[in-house]
C-alpha cells in the first residue's frame, strides 16, 4: 500500500525522533532505518516537522496541479481558512498570485466550514444524547478508524469542510471544474484517496508546496496584483483553524464552561482524549472537537518562519476583520447552503490494532536487554517509546529493534571495553587508526604505480631542461623561465621521491640502535631547516636517555624525527623559541617514547582529523606535499607503534611516537 509519507533512507540517522512524535506509532525500525508503515499511518505529518535530517517527505501535489492548470478545463483553488499564514504576503496578494498561476476560481474553504456547521447542528438537534467527535480533522478521523474503531459511530457523519467546499464549487460552476485544496494539512492528501470522496478534490497542496510552485513559475506573491475571492462567500467558518473555532462558529454549546464540550489540540491531548473516550449512548450529550495539530495554522504544511502565536493572531485578525467588513456591507455577506448539496459521510472502521503479547512474552523481550526487574526499566524514552514495556510490545509487533535501547547499548559497550581491557575513551582513537591504516594501504599501492609511471618521463624533462639552461645561458629573456622550469621539475622529482618512500614504507630493517645517537642524527639532519635570520632564533634542545637502546629501522625512524622537527620549525615561522626533542622509556619500561614539542601557533581545529591524510597540508604552495606525516605514520605503524599529537592554539604542538623497545624473536631484516 502506497502511503502519503515516505522515508529518504540516505538521510535517516537513527535518532528515533519520528518514533517519539508519531501518535499512531506507525514507524518501523529495520536495520536502523525508520520507515513509515502506510497501513498504520494517519498522515498527521508530525514526523516531517521534527526530522532535522529531512528524512521524511510527503507526497508532492505540485506536478499534478501544474498538469491540471495546463489543461483546457477550469481549475478552482480551495483556500483553507488558515491561508493568511500560508505565504509571507497579504491575503489579497495570495489570491492574486493564485490567479496569476492559472486558477480560474479562488474560493474559501471557510464556506465549506459554514456548510459543515449547519449540517452538524441539524444532526445534533436530532441526536441529543451520546458521544460525538467532530469530523473536520482527517488525522483524528483516521486515528479513530484505525485505533479506536469502536468509536467510528461517534464521528459526526458529515464530510470535512474541504469536501463540502469542493462539492459546492462543482454545483455552482459545473462538474467539469477541477478542484485543488491548498492548506496546512498533510492528512488532506490521504483524505482525497478515500473511495467515498475520490471524485470531490483532484489534488492537495500544502502552503509550503504552493510557495515552491510560485517560485518555480517566477511569481512573487508580494508583487502579485491584489484580488478578491470568488463566491460562494464564507462567514463564521473562518474560525475553524483556531482550537474551539468549530464549536464557536457553529454556536454549539455554552462556551468554555459547558461541561458537554471538550476541545483538545495537539497529538498528545488528542490521543489521550480519544483513548479514554467511551460511548455514552444513554447519557447526556458530549461533543469532542479534536485537532492533531495545535491549531490548523501550525500544521506540517506551514512554513515555520513565524512563531505559532503570531500565526494564530494573523488568522484571528483576518477572520474578525473580514466578518466586520461583511457586517458593514463592504464585501458580500455569507452565502446560504444549497438545499440539494449532499454532505453526508459514513466513517467505516479500519482496525489496525494488533493482538497484544502475553506478559511472559513482554518479560522475555525485556530480559534480552538486561531488564530483569521493574527497577531495570528506566523508561528514558531514548528509543522513541514512552516506556520500556511499550518498546517491548513494539519489538513483538515487528515495529522496533531490541538494539534501539540506548542504556543497554552503553552497558554492552562498557562490558566489551572491559573484556578487551581498552578504556572506552580510547575506542575513537583506535577507530581513527584503523581508518587511517586502511587509507594509507590503498594510497601506498596507488603511489607506487603513479611514481613508477611518472619518474622516467620526468627525468627526461629535467635532463633537457638543464641542457636548454646551459645552451641558452646567454639569453637573458629566457633565463628566468628556464630556471623556473628546472626548479619546478626538481620539485616534482622530490614529490615522486616522497611517493616512492610512501609506497616502500612496508619494508623495515630492524637493528639494535642507541636511541640518543638516533635523536642526535635526526637533529643534525634537520638543522639545515633552521632560519638564518638573527632576529628569528630557534634553539633545538635534546633530552634523550643516554643508555636507552631499541630494536628499530635506524634510517626510517631518523626520517620520522627529521620530518617532525622540520614541521616544528615551520610551525614557528616568525617566532623565536625552543624545540624540545625527547626520548625516554615509558612507565612500563617496554616501549620507547619520542616527542617533538614546538612553541608555534598550534594545529587548527578543522585540520586535526586530516593531519595524517596523504596530500593534506596547511603549508603554502611549493612548501609541502602533504606526504611527510603520512609517511611517518606508516613507518611508525610498521614498527608496531603509535603516533599522536597534543596541540593548543597559541601555545604549541607536541607530537609523540611510541614503539616497542624490544622485538623478541624478530629477524634483523623483515619485510
Amino acid at each position: 500500500m502506497e502511503g502519503v509519507i515516505s522515508t529518504i533512507k540516505q538521510n535517516c540517522r537513527r535518532c528515533y525522533t519520528c518514533v517519539r512524535v508519531c501518535p499512531a506509532k506507525a514507524i518501523r525500525i529495520e536495520e536502523g532505518q525508520a520507515s513509515v508503515v502506510a497501513e498504520r499511518c494517519i498522515s498527521c505529518g508530525n514526523c516531517t516537522m521534527v526530522c532535522s535530517q529531512k528524512a521524511k517527505a510527503y507526497r508532492s501535489g505540485i506536478e499534478h496541479t501544474l498538469a491540471l492548470l495546463k489543461g483546457s478545463e477550469p481549475v478552482a483553488a480551495l483556500l483553507a481558512p488558515s491561508f493568511p499564514v500560508g505565504l509571507a504576503a497579504p491575503p489579497e496578494n495570495i489570491i492574486g498570485s493564485l490567479r496569476q498561476l492559472g486558477f480560474t476560481y479562488v474560493v474559501e474553504v471557510a464556506y465549506g466550514a459554514d456548510l459543515v456547521n449547519q449540517a452538524s447542528c441539524d444532526y445534533l438537534r436530532e441526536h441529543r444524547r451520546g458521544t460525538y467527535i467532530t469530523s473536520a480533522c482527517p488525522a483524528v478521523v483516521e486515528y479513530v478508524r484505525k485505533y479506536r474503531p469502536e468509536l467510528t459511530d461517534c464521528v459526526l457523519p458529515v464530510v470535512s469542510p474541504m469536501i463540502a467546499a469542493a462539492r459546492a464549487v462543482k454545483q455552482k460552476y459545473g462538474e467539469q471544474v477541477h478542484t485543488v485544496f491548498i492548506g496546512p494539512c498533510v492528512a488532506k492528501k490521504a483524505e482525497i484517496m478515500d473511495a467515498q470522496l475520490a471524485d470531490d478534490v483532484d489534488e492537495v497542496l500544502t502552503f509550503v508546496e504552493l510557495g515552491n510552485m510560485l517560485a518555480s513559475q517566477g511569481i512573487d506573491p508580494l508583487r502579485a496584483q491584489p484580488s478578491l475571492l470568488d463566491p460562494p462567500y464564507a462567514g463564521q467558518g473562518r474560525m475553524y483553524p483556531i482550537p474551539g473555532g468549530l464549536l464557536e462558529s457553529a454556536g454549539i454549546g455554552d462556551g468554555v464552561l459547558d461541561s458537554c464540550l471538550i476541545v483538545v489540540s495537539g497529538k498528545d491531548e488528542a490521543v489521550e482524549t480519544l483513548e479514554t473516550l467511551r460511548k455514552e449512548e444513554n447519557e447526556s450529550l458530549l461533543i469532542v472537537e479534536a485537532l492533531m495539530c495545535h491549531g490548523c495554522y501550525s500544521g506540517p504544511g506551514v512554513s515555520d518562519d513565524e512563531p505559532t502565536v503570531e500565526r494564530r493572531r494573523k488568522v484571528a485578525k483576518y477572520a474578525a476583520h473580514t466578518l466586520r467588513r461583511q457586517e458593514e456591507g463592504e464585501i458580500p455577506g455569507p452565502d446560504t447552503a444549497p438545499p440539494t448539496l449532499d454532505l453526508h459521510r459514513q466513517v467505516t472502521p479500519d482496525d489496525r490494532r494488533s493482538k497484544p503479547p502475553s506478559e511472559e512474552e513482554i518479560r522475555e523481550i525485556l530480559r534480552r536487554t538486561n531488564k530483569f526487574f521493574p527497577e531495570d526499566e528506566l523508561n528514558c524514552g531514548a528509543c522513541g517509546y514512552p516506556s520500556c514495556r511499550a518498546k517491548a510490545i513494539a519489538v513483538y509487533e515487528g515495529m522496533a529493534e531490541e538494539t534501539m535501547c540506548l542504556p543497554f547499548l552503553v552497558e554492552q559497550m562498557e562490558r566489551v571495553c572491559s573484556e578487551l581491557h581498552v578504556p572506552w575513551s580510547n575506542l575513537r582513537d583506535i577507530h581513527r587508526h584503523l581508518v587511517n591504516s586502511e587509507k594509507l594501504a590503498s594510497m601506498g599501492q596507488m603511489a607506487a604505480g603513479v611514481a613508477h609511471e611518472l619518474n622516467n618521463p620526468l627525468s627526461t624533462i629535467l635532463l633537457y631542461a638543464n641542457i636548454l639552461q646551459r645552451k641558452l645561458k646567454d639569453r637573458e629573456d629566457l633565463g628566468h623561465d628556464l630556471k623556473l622550469l628546472v626548479e619546478e621539475s626538481q620539485r616534482c622529482k622530490k614529490i615522486i621521491g616522497d611517493l616512492l618512500d610512501f609506497a616502500r614504507q612496508s619494508r623495515v630493517r630492524i637493528e639494535r640502535a642507541k636511541v640518543q645517537d638516533l635523536v642526535g642524527s635526526a637533529v643534525d639532519a634537520a638543522a639545515c631547516y633552521l632560519p638564518s635570520d638573527p632576529d628569528h632564533k630557534i634553539e633545538i634542545i635534546v633530552d634523550a636517555n643516554p643508555d636507552l637502546e631499541a630494536d628499530l629501522d635506524r634510517d626510517q625512524m631518523t626520517q620520522v624525527l627529521v620530518n617532525l622537527i622540520k614541521n616544528a620549525i615551520e610551525a614557528m615561522e616568525g617566532v623565536s623559541g625552543t624545540i624540545r626533542v625527547s626520548a625516554h622509556p615509558t612507565a612500563q619500561g617496554d616501549r620507547v617514547r619520542f616527542s617533538v614539542s614546538d612553541q608555534g601557533s598550534g594545529i587548527p581545529e578543522a585540520a586535526r582529523d586530516k593531519i595524517f591524510q596523504p596530500f593534506f597540508t596547511t603549508k603554502s604552495i611549493g612548501k609541502g606535499t602533504g606526504l611527510g606525516l603520512p609517511i611517518a605514520y606508516g613507518i611508525v605503524k610498521m614498527h608496531s607503534g603509535n603516533i599522536w599529537f597534543d596541540t593548543e592554539p597559541g601555545v604549541g604542538t607536541t607530537f609523540y611516537v611510541e614503539i616497542p623497545m624490544h622485538r623478541p624473536g624478530a629477524e634483523r631484516s623483515i619485510q
